[in-house]
């Protein structure tokens, strides 16, 4: 995941970039901090800057002579004599909170310290910023020697001596102010030609170190030779203190407890690495929707996906599918309004959907017209901010044609195709036999190719018809008898599920925002540790409720319920244990179903509060299954209840 502050930042660069010379020293044990800035600033008669409330300004002069900013609204003014080059100096002084103080802001957009680790994001006010102008930078950082520091930027020297380690970054491009993390890390150093490769990991987690740099090599060999040559001079992967996966210019910080996780150095990693293209080497246009998170998604988590053969491609489309099926209409959004993963629902449509909407475009003009326009796409944008309508113009040129029709549908409409059959039939005929059908499309507009599959006694035949109206009428001939015709076989259609082609995902329940929660225990530790794990699990906030369970139940239910009394209230909704839950070995388990009247369930049972409380941290991560079975708040068993037949799947056998 790529972390910026899209909605801080203006649309548009009012000035061209300040330069910074900055100066620091930094304890993260205790969090003390002192930082020199020297900003030469143009083009302006003031200088608007935002600034930690954990730091003073100890100093300031301007162009020599001493100054004073004035405070206005959350910022600071000071003002210029002219709109000519003009010097700031700035000696701060302050002391980083602690983790352990808590913020009000989200993780990643806050600073920290502690002896684990420091980490002061780009945004978060540690050195002053202009929030309208990008800017360069040269930064000098000094840490207590048992520490080391690195900062996003070209790394250009370090020392140790007189107790302390001391390392300088810059930048070469004009871009966001440098994010710095500080900590007692092992570092580990890979030379891939002129790219230098660091890992500084925690001491627990250094013997990963060979395992991430040689992974870190290959992804950045492989988008290399997709793409274009690598953006920057270092690439850094930091262990952090936070429960975090982000990515920066250059750099990845990810929790020290996912490190050894083996997706971590697999999908996610490759993600991170990608992201120095997309997002980094070439910067979003926020105006205009965030496509990097999409295009990350499709260029490296599907793409291993499909490295390891169509059968797991199509698995993660119609994972992406079920997970778009379970989002309620009312949360639904047009791709062009997406700009961060802010809740799950986000991810649905910014990071699934998106890169659905590229697997579509590369079937729509071709691999080869496709890659040619990333690469074109990369040329004529890199350090540049570039939006959705530079992309068209990317595929266009490399296509040879329109495609606005295809971005406008996509990009800028909320909802989905949803297609059903109506009328069919089988005549023979002198020569074989005609096949007419019915393709029906209630939602008007939408335009795309849809394949098929037609099964005979003689074997399989593959086709693809153009759908665009709301009724289209088909019909072919064959020699031999049809067995049966499958629409859209191996989900190459980003389309809204009717919902006897999905089973009951966990994520049903966790979307929607009507759905109610019931804890149903007698103990006061059970219902605690039921009510947080709601609060983590439900994507908004939880609607805390009693039931009856032996009434009709109208909207979504999560039932948090201890294993003992599960028999009882299953039978009151009508509901039985599934066979694969029946063999016990498991502490916890979470698993869905439907109602009569069609609502989903999702049941969570424990043996007790704390295995409850054990499934805080794994649960979440598991919303596009249908049931988990958990021992000692490790999961065991998972899986999705099993679909009998699709609607889109005509059965010519019987006839």
């Amino acid at each position: 995941m790529l972390f910026t502050l899209a909605n801080v930042l203006p649309a548009q660069v009012a000035y061209a970039a300040d330069s910074h010379d900055i100066k620091m020293s930094l304890k993260p044990d205790d969090g003390a901090i002192e930082i020199n800035d020297r900003i030469v600033v143009s083009g302006r008669d003031r200088f608007v800057f935002e600034l930690a409330p954990w730091l003073d300004i100890e100093s300031l002069s301007l162009d020599g002579a001493a100054a004073k900013p004035r405070r206005q609204g959350g910022g600071y003014v000071v003002e210029l004599a002219d709109s000519g080059r003009h010097e700031l100096h700035f000696e701060l002084k302050g002391r980083v909170p602690s983790r352990a103080e808590g913020s009000s802001g989200s993780v990643p957009a806050y600073s920290s310290s502690g002896s684990d680790g420091a980490y002061l994001p780009a945004y978060s006010g540690w050195i002053p910023l202009d929030l309208s102008t990008p800017i360069v930078y040269r930064l000098g950082i000094r840490v207590p020697i048992e520490h080391r520091a690195v900062a996003s930027g070209k790394l250009i020297a370090e020392t140790t001596d007189a107790g302390f380690y001391q390392a300088s970054f810059e930048t070469e491009q004009a871009g966001e102010p440098p994010s710095l993390f500080a900590g007692p890390y092992q570092l580990r150093e890979r030379r891939h030609g002129d790219l230098r490769l660091r890992t500084y990991f925690h001491a627990e987690l250094a013997e990963l170190s060979d395992v991430y740099l040689d992974a870190a090599i290959s992804y950045i060999r492989r988008y290399h030779d997709s793409i274009g040559d690598y953006p920057y001079a270092d690439f850094h992967i930091i262990s952090a203190p936070l429960p975090v996966g982000l990515g920066f210019p250059n750099l990845t910080y990810v929790g020290r407890r996912v490190i050894p996780l083996p997706f971590m150095r697999g999908r996610s990693l490759a993600h991170e690495v990608l992201h120095n293209w997309w997002g980094n080497g070439v910067a979003v246009d926020y105006a205009s929707g965030n496509w990097a998170e999409g295009l990350t998604t499709y260029m490296a988590d599907y793409a291993l996906e499909r490295d390891k053969g169509a059968a797991a491609a199509r698995s993660m489309r119609i994972k992406w599918l079920r997970d778009y099926a379970a989002l309620p209409a009312e949360r639904d959004q047009p791709v062009r309004a997406f700009m961060s993963k802010r809740h799950q629902a986000a991810q649905v449509i910014g990071y699934n959907k998106v890169a659905f909407i590229f697997h579509m475009l590369s079937l729509e003009i071709g691999e080869e017209a496709f890659a040619a326009g990333l690469r074109h796409f990369w040329r004529q944008n890199r350090f540049q901010t570039a939006g959705w309508l530079e992309l068209q113009d990317a595929f266009e040129n490399s296509a040879g044609r329109d495609l606005g029709w295809f971005f406008r549908q996509w990009l800028d409409r909320r909802g989905a195709p949803r297609l059903s059959i109506g009328a069919h039939s089988v005549e023979q005929v002198d020569d074989g036999f005609r096949i007419s059908v019915d393709v029906l499309q209630p939602v008007s507009g939408y335009r795309f190719e849809l394949p098929l599959l037609l099964q005979t006694a003689n074997g399989s035949e593959r086709h693809q018809v153009t759908i665009s109206e709301n009724l289209t009428r088909l019909e072919w001939r064959t020699s031999a008898k049809p067995e049966y015709l499958h629409f859209d076989p191996d989900s190459d259609v980003f389309r809204r599920l009717q919902r006897n082609e999905t089973p009951p995902i966990l994520r049903d329940v966790s979307l929607d925002a009507s759905a109610v929660t019931m804890i149903e225990s007698s103990d006061s530790e059970f219902e605690r540790a039921g009510r947080e794990l709601a609060g983590r699990l439900m994507d908004t906030v939880p609607r805390f409720q009693r039931v009856d369970l032996d009434g009709e139940i109208d909207h979504p239910l999560l039932l948090i319920t201890d294993t003992d009394d599960l028999p009882a209230r299953l039978a009151k909704l009508g509901l039985r244990l599934p066979a694969e839950l029946s063999a016990k070995g498991w502490s916890a388990a979470a698993w869905t179903a439907r109602l009569d009247n069609g609502n989903p369930v999702l049941v969570i049972s424990a043996d007790d509060g704390a295995a409850l409380q054990g499934l805080l941290r794994p649960l979440p991560h598991y919303g596009g299954q249908s049931y988990v079975l958990f021992d000692g708040g490790r999961a065991t068993t998972r899986g999705i209840w099993p679909v009998k037949r699709g609607p889109l799947l005509l059965d010519f056998s019987a006839n």
